[in-house]
């Protein structure tokens, strides 16, 4: 009788599936079957943004943000420096992810990433889906942890730090970086967003709209 329970189940699931309208949204966790790093979808692109460090200027960019919005990957460190962005990002629903450390770091230090992760879950009250390291070196044992933490590691196909508009074709996934060092000028920044047709990184890798569970 078990069997046919789990049949019965599995019947209901898929005739739901299919007859959902194309607007449905859908909840991800793990986007791969395995712990490895997306680094581009199928299907249009995505802006990704690096943050470690500003303020006003942050500040300024993130109010002026309009849909669709960039998956920011914001440093821990930073996350605990500024709250009051912090609240602005959640009030507007903008998508977040964790931006890690570089990728030896947690080799010397194992239990960097759990503290990291805390800080993240102190401020957003749940965990982060995404994740990369601020240096997209992602060491094995790293993506094992990452992994059962049920987080997705991301990196990116096009790398833009300072300079020109990067060019870009489909199923590219762009890393823009806002760092002390590494820092992309604003205005080219939002100009950059309204050059392109960016959409969510779940359109990208999926085709079709969702929603990430990231905000309570």
């Amino acid at each position: 009788m078990k069997w046919r329970y789990v049949f019965t189940l599995c019947i209901v699931f898929s005739i739901l599936f299919f007859i959902q309208p194309k607007e449905q949204f859908f909840s991800v966790f793990r986007v791969t079957d395995e712990p490895d790093v997306i680094a581009s979808g199928n299907n249009g692109m995505t802006l990704t943004v690096d943050l470690s460090f500003g303020r006003e200027d942050v500040e300024e960019w993130i109010t002026n943000l309009e849909s669709p919005y960039p998956l920011l990957f914001l440093d821990a460190d930073w996350i605990e420096r500024s709250p009051k962005t912090v609240n602005l990002i959640i009030e507007k629903k903008i998508p977040v992810g964790l931006l890690g450390s570089k990728g030896e770091m947690y080799l010397e230090t194992p239990d960097l990433l759990t503290k990291e992760i805390k800080k993240y879950e102190e401020a957003f009250e749940n965990k982060p889906l995404w994740f990369r390291t601020a240096d997209y070196d992602f060491p094995s044992e790293l993506k094992e942890n990452v992994w059962d933490h049920e987080m997705n590691l991301v990196s990116a196909s096009v790398f833009w730090t300072t300079g020109d508009f990067p060019k870009l074709a489909q199923g590219d996934i762009v890393s823009a970086a806002l760092h002390k060092e590494q820092r992309v000028n604003f205005k080219k920044l939002q100009a950059f967003q309204k050059a392109y047709p960016f959409q969510t990184i779940e359109e990208t890798l999926f085709a079709f709209k969702t929603n990430t569970k990231t905000y309570p």
